[in-house]
């Protein structure tokens, strides 16, 4: 698969290898330095000014990968929502001004959205990256701050989803079998064309080095703006209420990425997304998105998603049930032409009593190229994700 572009990778990627769990380890220890233990779900912080909060999450899965003439079994770690650790600090003042800082890392050993039928045994146990690390100011009338890693103002934006099902899979298709690769029909042979060169959501600059700005809340609505490295911006309006019988929630979000010529594949990008919830469990998820291409010669790059789940309590005591199906289909993202159709079904399990998801999801991709024929893709997952 190919590299993810800049704004959809983080900027401090590999910014903790080996080194990793040492680092987080002394961070930990000065958080803690009084006794250095729970007290719920808050550390004891050495500064009496500041709660310290820890929490994270393991999501491990298996993954079946099917290329039209080999069957591979990968064990993986699931990237709709890798597994991580947080540190979350803030201010106890009262008042209306609040500071705070976040660190986060994920650590996505054998990375779902990457790892290919090639690459079995694949060692990227040093595959730890810093997702925050940033710190903020807010208060009640005015907003808030954020500066330093973290998420832009258009990430989310294509990812508004209330099916419950978002751990199975989501409007980013490729983040489970994102690097398995497609075989030509004709020769057999496995080509350089992998799931995630040619599908995608557009999702915004994810997350970046970036000064970021939030609005206050009103009339459901909220906006963000974000300033990042070389000049690049971007800017999004987020919506959340609920309307008779049905939830609701939305986003759209601007970028452009000029000033980023030599590291970005896009100018300009505009995406959204809107979900809605029934009382009765039934949901429907639309995304869509379309981004003008850096390079002369390149048609602009667009998609559209389709999710109709259902939530319910299958298993009385055990926890809630979400079942949906979808449809990603993303034009000219790696070729003029190209397009790529994911169909899929997802379910996803809560088991409360132990604070446990499972889940599992089947899909289908292809691939339709000028002057080529590839055999579809079929993936299988299943796996479970652990919340602390």
């Amino acid at each position: 698969m190919k590299s993810k572009k800049s704004f959809r990778k983080p900027a401090l990627n590999q910014l903790i290898s080996r080194g990793a769990v040492g680092s987080v380890l002394v961070m930990a220890s000065l958080l803690t330095v009084q006794e250095a233990q729970a007290r719920d779900g808050v550390l004891v912080s050495s500064s009496d000014h500041f709660d310290v909060i820890f929490s994270g999450q393991v999501n491990r899965a298996l993954l079946l990968a099917d290329d039209g003439n080999e069957t591979t079994l990968l064990h993986v770690d699931n990237n709709n929502s890798s597994s991580r650790i947080r540190f979350i600090a803030e201010s106890k003042n009262e008042g209306p001004l609040t500071a705070g800082a976040l660190y986060e890392a994920e650590f996505p050993i054998k990375n779902s959205a990457s790892i290919s039928q090639e690459e079995v045994n694949r060692d990227d146990t040093d595959a730890f990256n810093a997702r925050h690390a940033e710190v903020f100011f807010g208060h009640e009338g005015l907003g808030k701050v954020w500066l330093g890693q973290g998420q832009t103002a258009t990430d989310g934006v294509s990812q508004r989803d209330l099916s419950g099902t978002m751990n199975a899979g989501f409007s980013y298709v490729s983040l489970v079998g994102g690097g398995i690769r497609f075989r030509d029909a004709a020769t057999g042979e496995l080509s350089n064309t992998s799931f995630g060169n040619v599908s995608d959501n557009l999702d915004g600059f994810s997350r970046e080095t970036r000064l970021r700005y939030d609005s206050p809340e009103f009339s459901n609505w909220q906006l963000r703006a974000s300033l990042i490295n070389d000049g690049a911006f971007d800017a999004s309006a987020f919506y959340s209420s609920r309307i008779s019988d049905y939830r609701v929630v939305a986003a759209v979000g601007y970028g452009n990425a000029r000033q980023l010529k030599d590291s970005s594949e896009y100018d300009d990008q505009l995406s959204g997304s809107v979900s809605l919830r029934h009382n009765t469990g039934w949901n429907y998820t639309f995304a869509g998105g379309i981004a003008t291409a850096a390079s002369n010669g390149r048609d602009n790059t667009s998609f559209f998603y389709n999710k109709l789940g259902y939530r319910s309590s299958l298993f009385p005591g055990v926890g809630g049930t979400a079942l949906s199906v979808d449809w990603n289909q993303t034009r000219n993202e790696d070729r003029n032409n190209d397009v790529s159709d994911t169909f899929g079904v997802q379910m996803a399990q809560e088991v409360d009593v132990i604070n446990t998801e499972v889940y599992a999801t089947l899909r289908n991709t292809s691939l339709d190229r000028d002057g080529s024929e590839f055999d579809d893709i079929w993936i299988a997952m299943v796996g479970a994700r652990i919340d602390f």
